[in-house]
């Protein structure tokens, strides 16, 4: 395994480690501010307040498509390379690349679940891709 190869690893990883953390942070604002509207309209607020929020609210669903699309898109880079560079964990000598690996996986699972796309390698040991659908984004 090639130094080049684990750098490229952890900046794939981090890559959809940041983009997963923004895209969960935006899904969570936008549930806080249909709250906070609902509240206000309930409480009786005034129009423009309202009004604000629903501009705040609407500037929150217009980045959540492309922050979607830039994660499910680092997640399948991400997939792909585990695939041509670590179909198989290093073995236990290597424990720092070892550990990247199965996280690398997990995160590659994780996000596959959460945007309900099929990332994840095959079987429960991780091993060869799975050969569900690609999607182009």
């Amino acid at each position: 395994m090639s130094a080049e190869e684990q750098k490229e690893l952890k900046i794939k990883v981090g890559s959809v480690k940041r983009t997963k953390s923004e895209f969960e942070a935006y899904v969570k604002e936008e549930v806080a501010q249909r709250s906070k509207i609902d509240k206000m309209k309930a409480d009786g607020a005034e129009e423009a307040d309202v009004k604000k929020q629903m501009e705040v609210l609407n500037d929150t669903l217009t980045v959540l498509p492309d922050t979607r699309q830039r994660l499910a898109k680092y997640a399948q880079e991400l997939s792909r390379f585990m695939d041509n560079y670590f179909p198989e964990p290093p073995d236990a000598s290597q424990e720092a690349l070892r550990t990247l690996v199965l996280e690398s996986r997990q995160l590659v699972q994780d996000v596959g679940s959460m945007l309900g796309l099929v990332l994840e390698p095959a079987g429960a040991e991780g091993g060869e891709a799975n050969d569900g659908p690609e999607t182009d984004f």
